[in-house]
C-alpha cells in the first residue's frame, strides 16, 4: 500500500473530516460513473456510492485495506452494484410471477377509473422519450426485442436495458404491472 493511502487510513480512523472529504472529492465523480457502467442509472448509481461514503466513514475505525485504498472502494462498489443487480433480478422475477397469477387468476376485465388512468398517463409521460417509445412498442404492439431493435436501428441489448429501465421506473411511481399493461392494450 502506497504511503498516502496508509496516512489517509490512519487519518480516517482518527475521524479526520479533511481526509474524509479528500476521498470523496477525488474519487465520487469516478465511482458514479463505475457504478453507473453496472447499472445504467444515474440515480441509484449515485445513491449506491454516496452508501458506500457513509458506511466508508461509519466504520473507519474497522476498515482492513490490503492493496489501495481506490481498489478497496472499487472492489466494495462492483460488489454492491451486483448486489442491486441480483436484488432487481429476483424482484423482476417476483413481479412477473405476480403478473401472470393476476393474468390467469380471471381479473382480466377491471375497469380502471379516471384516477388511475390518470396515474398511468403521468407515469408513462416520465419516462424518457427513447424509453416510452421502447415500452410501448413492446407492450401495445407485443413486438420483441429483436423486431424493436431492428425497426429502431439500436441494439437488442439497448432494448432489453430500457424495457427493464422502464419497468423499474414505472414500478417506482407505484404503479402496478399489470394494470398498466391492460390499460395499454384497451
Amino acid at each position: 500500500m502506497e504511503e498516502l493511502d496508509k496516512q489517509l487510513l490512519i487519518r480516517l480512523k482518527n475521524r479526520d473530516k479533511e481526509a474524509f472529504r479528500y476521498l470523496y472529492e477525488s474519487y465520487f465523480a469516478k465511482m458514479v460513473l463505475f457504478a453507473e457502467s453496472y447499472l445504467y442509472d444515474e440515480e441509484d448509481a449515485r445513491d449506491l456510492v454516496q452508501d458506500l461514503f457513509c458506511y466508508l466513514w461509519d466504520n473507519a475505525h474497522t476498515l482492513s485495506v490490503a492493496v489501495s485504498l481506490k481498489a478497496y472502494l472499487l472492489t466494495s462498489l462492483r460488489n454492491r452494484c451486483l448486489n442491486v443487480l441480483r436484488d432487481r433480478r429476483i424482484r423482476d422475477e417476483h413481479n412477473d410471477k405476480l403478473v401472470e397469477a393476476q393474468t390467469f387468476s380471471g381479473t382480466e376485465d377491471v375497469e380502471l377509473d379516471e384516477e388511475v388512468v390518470e396515474r398511468l398517463h403521468a407515469a408513462l409521460d416520465s419516462l424518457p422519450d427513447k424509453c416510452k417509445e421502447i415500452i410501448l412498442l413492446k407492450v401495445v404492439d407485443d413486438k420483441t426485442n429483436k423486431e424493436i431493435a431492428k425497426q429502431l436501428n439500436i441494439a437488442e441489448t439497448t432494448v432489453k436495458t430500457q424495457v427493464q429501465r422502464a419497468y423499474r421506473m414505472l414500478r417506482d411511481k407505484l404503479i402496478p404491472m399489470y394494470l398498466l399493461i391492460e390499460w395499454l392494450k384497451l
